[in-house]
């Protein structure tokens, strides 16, 4: 397994050919980004767990600690490359928060995130090796898509923009952002994201329809909004096209916003317009870039938990660290647990989970035991009162397929994601695979996060979105 880049270089789109010295300084400033990187992530926030006192709950958390720095070394060595591999980088990303430093910081502590009550610290050791075991495969995945590259054609298949389906995508957008704003009012969308939900299970009882309601009225906007900046680039009359995209960006900015929508939702929507932006058309951008992902996710991402509630909690940490202690936000180790326990206790019904995802559209009324998210399956199994807990990607694994399974799965998974990763690096930047690019990687994390039932509904409007405006495919650019 080689996780080294090839030899040859990779030109970007829109990187002109420089000299020598230049393109020497680009190289250096990736080595020192990485550098930087590994210091902070590997070895500064290392020293402060290990500061921290030790309460003696289990000895996890040197499996956890493991994770934290294979993840920060592998981030490190990403933002050293500048290649544009997001859906890698956002997967060591996932790992290094919510298996290697929350786990860490909460094991050490003796503080388990509140919303998984009564963990059993016995099987911390098991889930932290599942976890490890999980990643790993999903490593070897990685690897195995990068060394059949060579075989995977240069060129993907790119497809121009259809512009009448791109308008009526727009109208639609618009449509059904106007209906979510008309039913919580304009006041609600700069309201606390407790509030705002209140609201919303007044309109939309059932949490299924709210959830497609929301999807529905953020996302078709938000490719419509990509995709005329993508018509902006080669369209004709520049100026009529960057006019829609500007008002269709606002509007998509104003619906989805950090104060009154989910983090991880707004995270999609705000980080997606860095494609467009041209954060990644370059290696010293893409290098810059990913450390700025980092840091948001380090540091922005918690204060964003400020406008969760209607009277801000955060604000009472004390420290970085004290983030991850007993913070529901990370509970996906705690809910990995459960997932084992319920493994444990429960016979397998194979797919059962992976069933009712898959026909997630399917009403209630007709099927009456359709399966629950695994997140809610998980906390109604532990009897918990608050349902709406992560599943992360191995305990879906894990309760679909078993042990077994989840290795298997996750090599698979890493294959995906690496061949995605290679193929949206050689899109041409104009047509709907470099919008899949801007997008996508930064929904991976509400995927890894899970449960991926939550989430299933919003990714088939994306998708459904894409293939809207697809035209015919265009002819590859060298």
């Amino acid at each position: 397994m080689s996780w080294v880049p090839s030899n040859k270089r990779v030109r970007f789109r829109g990187e002109q050919p420089g000299s020598a010295a230049a393109l020497e300084s680009d190289r250096l400033l990736g080595v020192v980004l990485g550098f930087l990187t590994f210091a902070a992530l590997a070895l500064v926030v290392p020293l402060m767990i290990l500061a921290s006192p030790d309460y003696g709950r289990s000895t996890a958390w040197r499996i956890t600690f493991f994770i934290l720095l294979m993840s920060a070394t592998r981030l490190a060595m990403l933002v050293s490359y500048g290649e544009r591999r997001l859906f890698e980088f956002i997967f060591w990303l996932f790992c290094y928060v919510f298996f290697g430093l929350a786990p860490s910081v909460q094991i050490r502590a003796d503080a388990m995130a509140t919303t998984t009550a009564n963990l059993d610290p016995v099987l911390d050791v098991p889930t932290a090796a599942l976890a490890l075991a999980g990643i790993v495969a999903v490593a070897v995945g990685f690897a195995f898509a990068n060394r059949r590259s060579k075989n995977i054609p240069k060129r993907m298949r790119e497809y121009d923009i259809n512009r009448p389906r791109l308008m009526l995508l727009s109208v639609i957008g618009l449509v059904m952002a106007g209906y979510y704003v008309s039913k919580v009012g304009l006041g609600t969308l700069f309201s606390s994201r407790a509030a705002s939900s209140l609201i919303e299970e007044q309109h939309w009882p059932d949490t299924t329809v709210a959830a497609i309601v929301r999807a529905a009225s953020s996302f078709p906007i938000l490719i419509a909004a990509h995709g005329w900046w993508s018509v902006a680039r080669r369209a004709e009359h520049k100026g009529s096209a960057r006019t829609i995209a500007a008002v269709l960006t606002a509007i998509t900015l104003l619906v989805t916003n950090p104060i009154s929508s989910s983090r991880y939702a707004s995270g999609v929507v705000w980080g997606s317009f860095l494609g467009p932006l041209g954060a990644y058309s370059t290696r010293r951008r893409t290098s810059i870039t990913m450390v700025g992902i980092v840091v948001g996710l380090l540091f922005l991402f918690p204060i964003a938990d400020l406008f969760r509630r209607v009277t801000p909690t955060s604000a009472a940490r004390t420290g970085f660290l004290s983030e991850y202690a007993g913070n529901g936000d990370y509970d996906a180790f705690g809910q990995l647990s459960n997932a084992i326990l319920y493994d444990q206790t429960m016979p397998l019904q194979f797919g059962r989970q992976l069933l009712g995802l898959v026909l997630f559209w399917v009403p209630r009324s007709i099927w009456s035991d359709k399966p629950t998210g695994s997140g809610v399956l998980l906390a109604q199994f532990r009897g918990y009162n608050f349902t709406n807990l992560s599943a992360p990607i191995w305990a879906e694994m894990l309760l679909n397929f078993g042990l077994v399974g989840v290795v298997v799965a996750s090599v698979l998974v890493g294959v995906g994601l690496g061949r995605l990763d290679l193929s949206f690096r050689s899109a041409n930047g104009s047509g709907t695979s470099a919008i899949a690019a801007s997008v996508l990687p930064f929904f991976l994390l509400i995927l890894l996060r899970g449960s991926l039932l939550q989430a299933m509904g919003t990714l088939v409007v994306i998708i459904g979105s894409l293939v809207l405006i697809s035209g015919r495919r265009s002819s590859p650019e060298p």
